[in-house]
């Protein structure tokens, strides 16, 4: 039988578990923004096209380092067994005088990172402007959404669909060759990032239902207490 007392107190615990499922099916964690930052990247344009270079004449390219960031915050770094390859498609007319050009999609981006963690992505468009400073002759690649076509994150990590990717890079000393218009070939080397939004592990959302029950229990007892 239902007292007073007992129908309150049952009509809380309702009230709490609604709220709670509210809470979680609303999303009670933030979206995480993870970075991926990396160095070492080679990288050389032939035929029209940008591709990675490996200096000892491998593939792919080995990379120095890879940074993982989660909301700014370093999670972990790799220095040793980490590769990319690296495909921009149709980046043509690039004018000797500085210009920016946007490339053809269907280009790729994937890397290695050992113990059998990688990533693979699938690139739009990529825009890729030329500037000289000051005699020093550069690249920046960016604008480009990327497509997650695989994924196996170290540390716990994991993307939620597309990608943000952009690099920049410098032209080593000789390098450059230009028909007097627009350049025909150029080696080159830089750091790159990726951005994209984590996916929460299953861990992390039940530690933030059990926080949200504990909380939703400690507020009912104390009601109940002053009763």
């Amino acid at each position: 039988m239902l007292t007073k007392k007992n129908s309150f107190m049952f009509h809380n615990r309702a009230i709490v578990l609604v709220l709670v499922s509210g809470m979680i099916c609303a999303g009670p964690l933030a979206a995480s923004t993870i970075e991926i930052q990396f160095t070492g990247l080679d990288i050389e344009y032939v035929d029209d096209a940008i591709i990675n270079v490996d200096p000892g004449l491998g593939d792919p390219d080995p990379l120095n380092t890879v940074t993982f960031l989660l909301d700014g915050v370093v999670v972990g770094s790799l220095m040793t067994d980490i590769s990319i390859e690296l495909s921009i498609p149709s980046v043509v007319d690039i004018d000797i005088a500085g210009d920016t050009v946007a490339s053809a999609t269907g280009g790729i981006m994937d890397f290695d990172f050992g113990g059998g963690d990688f990533l693979d992505l699938d690139l739009g468009s990529v825009s890729v402007t030329y500037v000289d400073i000051l005699g020093i002759f550069q690249f920046a690649f960016g604008g480009s959404a990327a497509d997650v076509v695989g994924q196996s994150l170290p540390f716990g990590l994991s993307l939620d669909g597309d990608v943000s990717v952009s690099f920049s890079t410098q032209i080593s000393p000789g390098s450059l060759i230009d028909d007097g218009t627009f350049i025909t070939e150029f080696a080159a080397s830089g750091t790159g990032e990726i951005e994209g939004i984590g996916i929460p592990e299953p861990t992390t959302l039940a530690l933030a239902m059990l926080g949200l029950i504990s909380i939703s229990r400690s507020s009912l007892s104390g009601k109940n207490s002053l009763r």
